[in-house]
């Protein structure tokens, strides 16, 4: 090999690889399976990004990612089930691969974290990350639970108020009184008086809100 080119190798090699755009913040990728539904709130202080995996416990399978831009309100939904969180935090992204590159750092909860869904409930977690001793640390960790409050609104769009009905029974020996019999047949006497029609809409309005 020339020595002008393996040199050029050389300098190539020990150059950083190129930062790549960062992504939007939120779900990078499901692979569970299942659908994501439940709350994980991060919060992160700026300076840095965040790179979040959920992991099934005790293997090297990760199930989710997402991408979280420091300082930034970040809210993922993620599947039920118990999974251990880690953290890759850096400031250039280089891709999922590289991830921050050599200067990536990484942080991981010392347990899983069990999300869950009942019939009005549903059970997240809030995680507080902060910069600390020199480096990331998990200030804080705490459930999350939503309460869904379901509302049933009903209401008359319609009222029919102008059906005939008003009948009169005639007693033994009485004259009917009607004036036109051409117009009342004889076999309609005998109906009962009928209320009006009414159509009735109903809504159903799930609302969603912090349980106390």
């Amino acid at each position: 090999m020339p020595p002008l080119f393996a040199l050029l190798v050389m300098i190539a090699l020990a150059l950083p690889a190129a930062a790549e755009e960062r992504p939007g913040a939120g779900l990078l990728w499901n692979r569970s399976g299942l659908p994501a539904t439940l709350p994980l709130v991060v919060t992160t202080m700026p300076g840095q990004d965040y790179a979040i995996f959920l992991r099934k416990p005790d293997t090297d399978s990760r199930v989710v990612a997402g991408y979280i831009h420091g300082g930034e309100p970040f809210r993922l939904l993620v599947p039920p089930g118990s999974w251990d969180i880690s953290f890759a935090h850096g400031r250039d992204w280089q891709g999922e691969d590289e991830l921050f590159g050599p200067e990536t750092g990484w942080i991981s909860l010392d347990r899983p974290l069990g999300f869950e869904a009942g019939i009005a409930r549903r059970r997240g977690h809030i995680i507080r990350l902060i910069e600390g001793d020199g480096g990331i640390k998990v200030a804080s960790r705490d459930p999350l639970d939503i309460c869904q409050d379901l509302t049933v609104t009903t209401e008359i769009v319609k009222r029919d108020e102008d059906r005939e009905g008003l009948n009169i029974l005639p007693a033994p020996g009485l004259e009917d009184l009607r004036d036109d019999f051409d117009t009342f047949p004889r076999n309609d006497f005998n109906r009962l008086p009928t209320p009006g029609l009414r159509q009735i809409e109903t809504e159903l309005d799930t609302r969603s809100r912090i349980c106390p």
